[in-house]
């Protein structure tokens, strides 16, 4: 997993990992490879074993990084598809310390910064960072992009206000944000929130091309047997299918996914073009 611990990735990785233990009889473990938006753990799956014994759950990053990355190291063609596991909205989320209610509000401040106001995300090209680079575009104001390793390790500068805002997971975030550390702005989902519906979207606030609901999924090297791979697929929709693994991806602020190998295979190639889009757009400026 390409996730920091703590994060609300992690939290599913592991639910999912105690589920799999129980259906297999066999310890599934999830070890973190944190690191370069993931490419430090799509290096090391691509180095592993095509036995179905090394399972990679990726995220959105398997296909920003082919267009951020001058030399990614890898296709999409490397990996067999296993199954989707959910959809990640990330939400906008600024320090208390500062004097904004509202998405309007930060950008104003933006605006008034010139050029000063910065925010984080996981990572240089991560789904957070093409997110506030097209917001930035939007509403036409300079916004300086602070890369970490997840929400743990951005999060001592939120709350102190060394930056201003970051995109992150509500799972992490909605403690913070009831216990007045955080504000959280929006949310990058097609709709809101099953357990979070007063939190406004960004197409709501106004910034819907900003709007780009992020994912996980896993995969194997593309050289595994089509039959493990397809008896790791049914293993993982059976897990996702269970209602208290239901309920706790919600609590999370997750939407829980499932999917056959070729329904995934067929979904990262329209987000290879769709992110392709948004990172190849002139106006949208990333450190390469």
């Amino acid at each position: 997993v390409t996730s920091a611990v703590g994060g609300g990735a992690d939290i599913m990785a592991r639910l999912m990992a105690e589920k799999l233990s129980a259906m297999w009889g066999q310890p599934v473990v999830v070890e973190q490879k944190t690191g370069g938006n993931g490419m430090v753990g799509t290096q090391a799956a691509l180095a592993s074993q095509p036995d179905g014994y090394t399972v990679f759950m990726s995220f959105t990053s398997l296909v920003q990084n082919l267009f951020v990355l001058q030399s990614p190291g890898y296709k999409l063609e490397d990996f067999a598809p296993v199954s989707m596991v959910t959809a990640l909205p990330l939400v906008l989320v600024s320090s208390s310390a500062l004097p904004v209610a509202s998405v309007a509000d930060l950008m104003k401040l933006a605006k008034s910064q010139d050029g000063q106001l910065s925010y984080g995300s996981s990572g240089i090209g991560s789904s957070g960072h093409l997110m506030g680079a097209t917001l930035a575009k939007l509403a036409g104001v300079q916004m300086i992009h602070v890369p970490y390793k997840g929400e743990a390790a951005s999060y001592a500068d939120l709350a102190s206000g060394r930056i201003a805002a970051h995109f992150g997971s509500i799972g992490f975030y909605a403690p913070q944000a009831a216990a007045g550390k955080v504000k959280i702005l929006a949310v990058a989902s097609q709709q809101r929130l099953k357990r979070y519906p007063n939190i406004p979207t960004l197409a709501e606030a106004g910034y819907a091309p900003a709007n780009l609901a992020g994912w996980a999924a896993t995969f194997v090297p593309a050289a595994t047997p089509p039959a493990v791979v397809q008896k790791l697929s049914d293993g993982i929709q059976k897990v996702l299918a269970q209602p208290d693994v239901q309920n706790a991806i919600l609590d999370i602020g997750f939407e829980p996914g499932g999917s056959s190998p070729e329904q995934l295979g067929r979904f990262v190639k329209q987000e290879k073009e769709r992110w392709g889009a948004v990172i190849k757009d002139p106006d949208i400026k990333i450190e390469r």
